[in-house]
């Protein structure tokens, strides 16, 4: 007979596994067996109602997540200005854009700005 190993620690200061080493000890002395028969049984259960459960949790969860993104959106949409986009203002901005700004022109400058030069 193989035999796989699995050693499980319960922390007391974690609630949750605190919870689930009450759990085991109240089963394992209510039904008179070993806490690891009680651990595998349960191991095996919680598995066969995921299994019957199936798509129909996956389906749910999914949904939940949809909804909350949703209403995540439908939030922030709210605070968002909405700007129609016509071929008006879509050619207006491409003109803004192609027009050179005045930091882009080149500037004359005067030859006193440049007399240092001579210097050199």
């Amino acid at each position: 007979m193989e035999e796989k190993r699995l050693s499980i620690r319960f922390r007391m200061d974690n609630s949750q596994d605190k919870k689930a080493w009450e759990l085991l000890q109240t089963l394992s002395a209510k039904e008179n067996v070993s806490k690891n028969a009680i651990a595998l049984k349960l191991i095996c259960r919680g598995a066969d109602t995921c299994d019957s459960l199936g798509d129909s949790s996956l389906d749910s969860l999914a949904m939940k997540i949809a909804d909350l993104v949703t209403d995540k959106l439908s939030a922030t949409a709210e605070t968002v200005k909405i700007i129609p986009a016509t071929n008006e203002v879509l050619s207006a901005e491409a003109e803004k854009l192609s027009a050179p700004s005045p930091d882009d022109e080149i500037r004359t400058v005067s030859k006193e700005a440049l007399s240092f030069l001579d210097d050199f």
